[in-house]
């Protein structure tokens, strides 16, 4: 059986569904790009994967008493090869999933979107190039049908492609934050209003939302400052709260402005 999957390699979601397909029978024999193999098996097995230099791939063994090799991915960027193993012994069935190290899994997914990208990019020069084509050679109802035929699939597989993009940018975001790791990010700015502060920020604490920019402050202790973050407003106060005093108001603009989205004067 094969599926078809738009998923970071050898994160948690990835695993749970590997999983959720091995309870069922289905385990897994092979990746190949966001398409996975699987054999049908009677034995209940359970997953893992782990991230593995290349170079030091050639020290993996295909198998052993416990644990058997089922699938590898070679990454170029970073240079790595995501290796998924199972066992069906009962000692492993109880021991906790660990989705393995968060940076790694942050460059594999930029890695993963890198190439979502490019690929949507090519599809849509080659259907534009298609359809011109097409409507430059049509001369019969026929091709006409044909036309709106391959329209609405093409329509349908940029709509998919852009679905599993925005899911792949949302657990992007999720591991930048986890990380702190925001380089290369366009981050939107938000703007921070602490009022009744006795001094400035300490930022350190708070590093975690993104990049603090202090703009100013007034003499009655409100201090403004812009941060460049993945979070939303209401992420940024409860993340506040803790470090600033009882009497601390915080107010947070979005970078959008004063106005929500979709206010009309």
């Amino acid at each position: 059986m094969w599926r078809y999957r738009f998923l970071i390699k050898g994160s948690a979601q990835e695993l749970t569904w590997l999983n959720q397909l091995a309870q069922k029978g289905w385990l897994l024999a092979q990746i190949r790009g966001n398409w996975y193999h699987f054999r049908r098996t009677k034995v209940t097995y359970r997953l893992f994967s782990e991230y593995v230099p290349t170079e030091l791939m050639t020290t993996v063994a295909p198998g052993n008493q416990l644990f058997s090799v089922l699938a590898t991915v070679q990454v170029k960027k970073p240079a790595i090869q995501i290796v998924y193993t199972g066992s069906p012994q009962a000692v492993v069935q109880a021991i906790r999933l660990s989705p393995g190290d968060a940076s790694m899994r942050l460059k594999v997914a930029l890695s993963l979107r890198d190439r979502a990208l490019n690929t949507m990019n090519l599809l849509i020069y080659l259907g534009v190039g298609f359809f011109g084509l097409l409507i430059f050679t049509m001369d019969s109802d026929l091709q006409l049908i044909l036309l709106t035929v391959y329209g609405a699939i093409g329509i349908y597989v940029v709509l998919r492609f852009a679905k599993a993009t925005k899911n792949l940018q949302a657990q992007i975001m999720i591991l930048r934050r986890a990380t702190a790791d925001y380089d290369g990010a366009w981050l939107p700015t938000m703007h921070v209003f602490l009022t009744a502060m006795p001094s400035d920020l300490a930022l350190e604490p708070v590093a975690s939302l993104g990049r603090w920019t202090l703009v100013g402050h007034s003499h009655n202790g409100t201090y403004w400052y812009d941060l460049q973050t993945l979070a939303s407003a209401a992420e940024i106060k409860q993340t506040l709260q803790p470090f600033l005093p009882a009497t601390t108001q915080v107010n947070v603009i979005s970078w959008l402005g004063l106005a929500p989205l979709g206010w009309v004067i």
